[in-house]
């Protein structure tokens, strides 16, 4: 504590320093806090150097005016203490003020995660909620708001979120032309502005799927895929016994089972941020089935040349399959 009130004093307190400071001396009582007070004032040089002579001997002699000579060693000490608390006590309002407005202005500013092409990243929000953020992915929340009445996120690009249950705050993502509500469960939510249609994959638990466009609203129970048209806003829920195949790409992964080729090639493309066009059109409604890597395009192009029987040319991040 000695030691953060010496920053403090020299201008040097770090965030975590400033609020490790707000910490201590909220948990103090006010004879502890005067006690550190008065050890502080007696026995911490301070470095006057910067301080004009005339001015500090004016302070001084101030001081020496307001001390009478005290027969008692302790009435002494107490008007010393007087004196320090005089002098420290306004530092201590306005420190006081200082870490209520730095609060404040952290509170109420949004907290944004975004991830790049090829970039994952992981979101512990304030409610234990954890949100794995696939490539392109952008996530956004109000602190001051959030886990309160309700636990707000906005989000785009895909996700998988694992949501704490809390029967009384319910859990909303707001993306574009949806809405998704739960209380708490596992679920991937895949919503971007190029697409056609955003989709959502249950895992476990329930989850309630508005579409903004047309108010309509769907119940998912678990292995339950919802897809939404966004031109129509209509939704269409699907069962899928192999619902965690889905989210894959957590662990390096993309896999596909009877998927049109076309959707493989998109999928593609916003994983390695390429363009893939291909000589034949007739092959991109043909299913495909195969477990493709994240992170490694020439063995994704292998694959797709030995089941189609074709050969890629790369030109920067254009790729032709002819």
């Amino acid at each position: 504590m000695n030691n953060l009130i010496k920053k403090y004093r020299i201008n040097e307190l770090s965030p975590e320093d400033l609020s490790e400071l707000k910490r201590s001396t909220n948990a103090m009582d006010n004879q502890d806090l005067e006690r550190l007070i008065l050890d502080d004032w007696l026995h911490e040089e301070i470095d006057t150097s910067s301080v004009d002579d005339k001015l500090l001997q004016k302070i001084k002699s101030k001081i020496d005016q307001g001390v009478k000579p005290q027969s008692n060693r302790f009435s002494l000490i107490l008007r010393w203490t007087q004196l320090a608390a005089a002098v420290l006590l306004p530092v201590f309002v306005i420190l006081s003020f200082y870490l209520y407005h730095e609060n404040t202005t952290l509170l109420s500013n949004e907290i944004v995660v975004e991830t790049g092409q090829g970039e994952r990243a992981s979101v512990t929000l304030p409610d234990g909620s954890i949100a794995s953020l696939n490539s392109e992915s952008r996530l956004v929340y109000l602190p001051k708001d959030y886990n309160k009445k309700e636990r707000n996120i906005h989000f785009g690009g895909e996700g998988y979120f694992q949501v704490k249950h809390n029967m009384d705050i319910p859990f909303f993502i707001n993306a574009q032309g949806l809405q998704v509500k739960v209380l708490g469960t596992k679920f991937n939510l895949l919503v971007r502005k190029t697409d056609r249609t955003a989709e959502l994959a249950l895992e476990e638990g329930r989850v309630s799927l508005l579409s903004t466009h047309t108010n309509k609203q769907v119940i998912l129970n678990k292995n339950q895929k919802a897809i939404l048209d966004y031109a129509t806003g209509n939704i269409t829920v699907v069962y899928d016994e192999h619902i965690k195949d889905i989210s894959a790409w957590r662990r390096g992964d993309m896999v596909f089972r009877n998927t049109p080729l076309s959707q493989v090639i998109r999928t593609i493309e916003v994983n390695y941020n390429v363009r893939i066009k291909i000589e034949s059109e007739d092959y991109l409604n043909d299913p495909f089935t195969s477990t493709l890597p994240v992170t490694n395009l020439n063995e994704v192009l292998e694959v797709l040349e030995h089941s189609y029987h074709l050969r890629a040319v790369i030109n920067g991040k254009e790729i032709y399959l002819k």
